[in-house]
């Protein structure tokens, strides 16, 4: 691959730095586009970057040894990547194991002339209706503005960005109940410093959905050369309605096409939306290279083998998600009871008393779970968002009304 950014020296260094203690990165003749720390006493080395990567390459000079005694493990090789056959001449004692871990799934756009040329190619035509609808629904209800931003920004302006996308990605899951390694402080801290750095040599990128100037959906992507990979996307919840998120895949879709990328990558993770928008699935393997003629090299990369068919199964099995749910709970969260917002009767009203109700301003974060009815509300009334008015019933403690031009709807909590 072209300027791959997982294996440029800005990415391995700041990895380096955050996961290996600033420690040199060691390089081998014998293989080309990939350094490597070592990992264990065992003569276990492992690509700088680890699992971080969203896809590794590399080429083999099988006329170098500086392989023996070795084992070197490379994690995510995208089979897309058409990585050179591996084919050591019968003297080397070089050899390879592949396993398979992840589906990875990706629009290859090559053969198509626009967005809509694609969209119309995975899409019915009433799907295609829903989604100009919600935008066009957003746009009305909103202030929404779009940037891409592929270059170097002020310090000020990155820490606004990440900040919220932090803020959004704590919230998401929080709701789910479950660890996201990503949030941990030591990763978060890492991501900050390398995705400001890679803005600048534009092999990095921040897809951001504003309301008036506050970020409500946000995409990190990495580049190289044709290859768009999209990392982590999140939006604010309040705003499910909207699908912001198909939302987003068109914005990077149309950036695509306009500058002459081949490949919009969603990586690995196996979501439903991966399905229907990629037309391409492909292989996320791991590579094992050895020293066939070391017993020392044999039986360790048959235990790392061993060690991630068995980390396969379990995954198939679901059991990385009840560990993700049991680490969120062993980090001291609590598991979320019904809150006292969650039981509600909606209902529309035709007319209603003033006098009976005050207004009510959403800006207070008292009234801040009243947003996402607010904004369903907007959404299947589509009108300026500044047009609706929320108010709640005096002598009714949990009664709320939110009027628009044409219709008002009473939000009742039980």
């Amino acid at each position: 691959m072209t300027s791959n950014p997982f294996t440029s020296s800005s990415f391995v260094n700041i990895w380096s730095k955050h996961f290996n203690d600033g420690k040199q990165l060691l390089s081998f003749k014998f293989i080309d586009g990939v350094k490597f720390i070592k990992y264990s006493n065992f003569g276990i080395y492992i690509n700088a970057g680890k699992n971080l990567t969203k896809g590794v390459d590399y080429t083999i000079n099988y006329n170098v040894e500086d392989y023996k005694g070795k084992t070197f493990l490379i994690y995510d090789v995208p089979t897309y990547f058409k990585i050179d056959e591996f084919n050591p001449p019968e003297t080397s004692s070089l050899k390879l194991k592949k396993m398979f871990q992840y589906q990875g799934f990706l629009m290859d756009i090559t053969e198509f002339k626009d967005k809509d040329d694609y969209i119309n190619s995975q899409f019915s035509s009433k799907n295609r209706r829903e989604f100009r609808s919600n935008q066009r629904r957003l746009e009305t209800c909103f202030n929404i503005s779009y940037e891409f931003i592929n270059e170097a920004i002020s310090e000020t302006k990155f820490e606004k960005l990440f900040n919220q996308f932090y803020a959004l990605l704590n919230e998401r899951f929080q709701d789910k109940q479950v660890n996201y390694h990503h949030l941990s402080t030591s990763k978060w801290v890492y991501y900050s410093e390398l995705v400001f750095e890679m803005l600048k040599q534009k092999r990095a990128s921040l897809l951001v959905i504003y309301n008036d100037d506050m970020p409500i959906g946000i995409t990190l992507n990495f580049h190289s050369e044709k290859v768009l990979f999209e990392t982590i996307t999140v939006f604010d919840p309040n705003y499910y309605k909207f699908s912001i998120g198909k939302t987003s895949i068109i914005k990077l879709l149309e950036w695509c096409f306009d500058s002459g990328y081949n490949i919009s990558d969603f990586s690995k993770g196996d979501f439903d939306y991966k399905h229907k928008w990629a037309n391409l699935v492909y292989d996320f393997d791991y590579h094992i290279l050895y020293d066939s003629k070391s017993l020392k090299s044999r039986l360790t990369a048959k235990y790392i083998e061993l060690f991630y068919i068995v980390k396969l199964y379990l995954r198939k099995r679901k059991v990385n998600e009840l560990y993700r749910k049991y680490k969120y709970l062993l980090a001291g969260h609590k598991p979320q009871s019904d809150s006292k917002h969650s039981n509600f009767k909606l209902a529309y009203v035709d007319t209603f008393d003033s006098q009976d109700y005050q207004l009510v301003e959403l800006s207070n974060n008292d009234y801040k779970f009243l947003l996402v009815f607010v904004y369903s509300f907007a959404f299947a009334n589509p009108e300026p968002i500044n047009a609706i008015k929320v108010y709640k019933q005096n002598n009714a403690k949990e009664t709320y009304l939110i009027s628009g031009s044409k219709k008002t709807q009473q939000v009742v909590f039980n």
